[in-house]
């Protein structure tokens, strides 16, 4: 297991919070949060181009910036993220993007 990310490592991560997965790209530079079950949903529940990971370290809150959409860049800089505690950071698997992610139900069913 890794315990912290710069985005200097490269390659596919998933840093497992409390209650959510965050999927990092960092040969894309993208990031997308997979709210867990009994987590809230957000604004960053989609891929979003990363511009810094400011802290992302196991036993610690992660705290990262991202590119706002086109549409979304005339009335907004940059997103931020403050995540719960992350509980791990481990490689991706790179055969099937969304294998390690489990599926959301979705609350309308």
């Amino acid at each position: 297991m890794t315990y912290a990310l710069t985005g200097a490592e490269g390659g596919r991560w998933l840093v497992r919070t409390i209650g959510s997965i965050h999927r990092f790209d960092l040969e894309a530079m993208t990031v997308t949060r997979i709210p867990g079950k009994d987590s809230a949903a957000t604004l960053n529940d989609q891929t979003r181009p990363l511009i810094q990971i400011v802290h992302c370290t196991v036993g610690a809150r992660g705290y990262w910036l991202m590119s706002p959409e086109p549409d979304e860049s005339e009335y907004v800089e940059h997103f931020w993220h403050l995540s719960s505690t992350i509980q791990s950071i481990e490689p991706a698997v790179d055969d099937d993007p969304d294998r390690d992610i489990a599926p959301r139900p979705d609350p309308e069913r």
